[in-house]
């Protein structure tokens, strides 16, 4: 609730958050409703939880600890708006934005200019609907929405059984699901994360301490251990710096590093998706 009455104040402090959220909104039920999936969510709109509660995002914020402040940060005038759907998506974001109220012209294809004339001065943004074929495939999964993790699901990525699943079938990333033997959606995000040429070097130190927790050494602060515990108190991603920051503790200046929390979720909940049992005829 607390988080809630947050995001409220903020979006009744200027309308013109209140018209993105609808829009976003609008555009994202119209593509589903369309029959063709859209993504989880995508980078910082996954740490809105009014984006979650209004259907623009499947990630809950308040359970994985994706601070609104890391949005606040990335929301404003000229910023993208970012939506990813399967085949198809454009074509339905053209047709509910033809007869709004908003000035909207089509830059290039999935990119639409947005200026709202009822705020003064007037503000634009970019929405992007990028139209993602990888997603196609998971149409079967619009009338019962995003599956979670379990135990049978959970195995196949331990014994390296990951066809299809997109982002886990690859050789290393088999050799690195039977290494780490991941327990829960933390770790396979985790090592979504890790799987980056900027972030490779960070494995063998993150397997050291999943296999022997004793390792992991505590910073002297509850605060910032708590944090940094999904991670084995190794700084992985940009929405754990954010909250680090906001609690004054000192975070390394190359960020660029970090990875994004909120799309790695969104990224391995697809996966997930992937392996469950498909669904008999």
């Amino acid at each position: 609730m607390a988080r809630i009455k947050e995001e409220l104040d903020w979006i009744d402090a200027d309308p013109i958050r209140l018209a993105c959220t609808r829009l976003l909104s609008d555009v994202a039920a119209k593509v589903r409703t369309a029959g063709i999936v859209t993504s989880p969510g995508f980078g910082y709109f996954n740490c809105s939880l009014l984006l979650y509660l209004t259907g623009v995002t499947r990630v809950n914020p308040v359970l994985w600890d994706l601070p609104f402040s890391f949005f606040l940060e990335y929301f404003g005038p000229n910023n993208d708006l970012v939506l990813e759907t399967g085949t198809g998506g454009v074509a339905v974001a053209e047709k509910v934005l033809e007869d709004r109220d908003e000035i909207i012209a089509e830059t290039e294809p999935g990119t639409f200019q947005i200026t709202f004339t009822e705020v003064i001065p007037e503000m634009t943004f970019q929405l992007h609907v990028i139209e993602n074929e990888d997603l196609d495939k998971f149409k079967r999964t619009l009338k019962g929405g995003w599956r979670p993790l379990t135990e049978k699901v959970l195995y196949k990525f331990n014994l390296g059984l990951t066809d299809g699943s997109v982002w886990f079938e690859t050789d290393k990333m088999r050799g690195w699901l039977s290494d780490f033997e991941p327990e829960s959606m933390s770790d396979l995000c985790l090592l979504r994360a890790l799987n980056s040429p900027r972030r490779i070097h960070l494995y063998r130190e993150v397997l050291c301490r999943k296999q022997n927790p004793g390792s992991i050494p505590s910073t002297g602060n509850p605060r910032v251990d708590r944090i940094l515990q999904e991670t084995y108190g190794i700084l992985v991603y940009k929405e754990q710096a954010h909250l680090l920051q906001k609690m004054g503790a000192t975070v390394p200046e190359h960020d660029y590093i970090l990875a994004l929390k909120g799309e790695e979720i969104a990224r391995t909940m697809l996966s997930v998706e992937a392996l469950w049992p498909k669904s008999r005829p």
